[in-house]
């Protein structure tokens, strides 16, 4: 094995240790009662914690791999805009929604938004949460398989194309 390979065999070692322990540390931490300590930080997360967790989130791959190939096919001036439509539409939802979502939450007692949409509309039937959930399933497949794909190496035939892009 080369010294490379070790390295970054280490790397990924440390970083799985540093990770299962700060798991283990953390789940003796909190009272663990509930699905809302598990999920939701028993809602003590502060908003800078919860934004960027947010973020991370929605944006994980498209912010990665989608707007740099976006600025490479069309320039970096669609990129920018691009870039300036979804700040400003991220600073539009933290501003309007998040914070009324974020009450409602707590008075439903609800977890997640398929959950939300059940309890404040009192759909006891749960038509709502799964009408939510068959939406989410058809448009996070094709989410996670761009993911997926944008993940894996390069084929000869694409690097030919790339090196010989104007």
């Amino acid at each position: 094995m080369l010294s490379g390979q070790a390295g970054i065999l280490a790397a990924i070692v440390i970083y799985l240790v540093a990770m299962v322990y700060v798991g283990f540390y953390f789940s003796k931490q909190g009272s663990g009662d509930s699905a809302d300590d598990f999920y939701l930080g028993g809602r003590k997360l502060g908003p800078f914690v919860t934004a960027m967790s947010a973020e991370a989130s929605d944006m994980s791959s498209w912010l990665l791999m989608g707007l740099p190939g976006v600025a490479y096919l069309t320039g970096i001036a669609d990129a920018g805009w691009t870039a300036i439509g979804l700040g400003l539409g991220t600073y539009l939802n933290w501003l309007i929604v998040a914070q009324r979502l974020r009450r409602y939450s707590v008075v439903c007692n609800a977890i997640t938004i398929p959950d939300f949409l059940s309890r404040r509309y009192h759909d006891h039937k749960n038509i709502l949460m799964c009408i939510s959930a068959i939406i989410i399933l058809i448009f996070f497949i094709p989410y996670t398989a761009s993911g997926f794909k944008a993940s894996e190496p390069c084929s000869p035939a694409c690097l030919a194309w790339i090196t010989t892009w104007p």
